[in-house]
């Protein structure tokens, strides 16, 4: 249930936050790629320790280019 969830592009934030702190890494998968995201989620995702959830919090469109260019620098590319 928490999965279909996702697919509401008008999941309130509230919701995003509890499903972010899931367990279930498939969840904070699917937050990280959520367009509602706020700045503050996809900050706490880009430091998940499931590196996939990570990834996808680091390729939302809704990620600020100036972090975007942080994680670049970091990464040496």
């Amino acid at each position: 249930m928490r999965h279909v969830a996702l697919q509401d592009p008008d999941l309130p934030v509230t919701a995003l936050q509890q499903l972010a702190a899931a367990a279930e890494s498939f969840l904070r998968r699917g937050v990280a790629r959520h367009p509602n995201i706020t700045d503050a989620l996809l900050e706490q995702l880009l430091s998940d320790p499931d590196p996939e959830v990570a990834d996808d919090a680091a390729a939302n469109s809704a990620l600020r280019p100036t972090r975007m260019y942080r994680i670049l620098t970091t990464a040496d590319l």
